[in-house]
């Protein structure tokens, strides 16, 4: 994915959204908190982090059957979810690639088995004459 796709994250301040390893949400009473993690380069003592905040909205909600006709509510804000949104998709991403890599590895293990098993069969067939 090209790093278009993420024009909430480019606004948040992250030149490459590629660096980005893994997130965290939270929600502190009328905050929704979201603390992002990026790669550690080398040299690089601690994981470097972003924290953002984001007020809720609030709202009242229609209750049937209640004593009151409505109910105080806050729901996330429409940035946020935006953000969290390009987040889940990045780290999936990543996390498909860490799969295919992970894959392609038992492969070559499993190949390197066969070619030695093959090896072995054809010196002793060369012993053998």
């Amino acid at each position: 994915m090209s790093a278009e796709k993420f024009q909430t994250l480019k606004e948040m301040g992250f030149e490459n959204p590629h660096d980005i390893e893994r997130f965290t949400t939270r929600t502190e009473n009328d905050v929704d908190v979201l603390k992002v993690y990026l790669h550690r380069h080398q040299g690089d003592w601690m994981a470097k982090s972003k924290k953002f905040k984001f007020k809720r909205k609030h709202t009242n909600v229609s209750v049937e059957g209640g004593l009151v006709p409505y109910r105080a509510s806050t729901e996330p804000s429409p940035y946020y979810l935006r953000a969290l949104s390009e987040l889940e998709k990045l780290v999936a991403q990543d996390k498909s690639v860490k799969d295919k890599k992970e894959l392609l590895l038992d492969e070559i293990e499993h190949l390197e088995k066969v070619v030695a098993r093959k090896v072995e069969d054809i010196r002793r067939q060369i012993e053998e004459l």
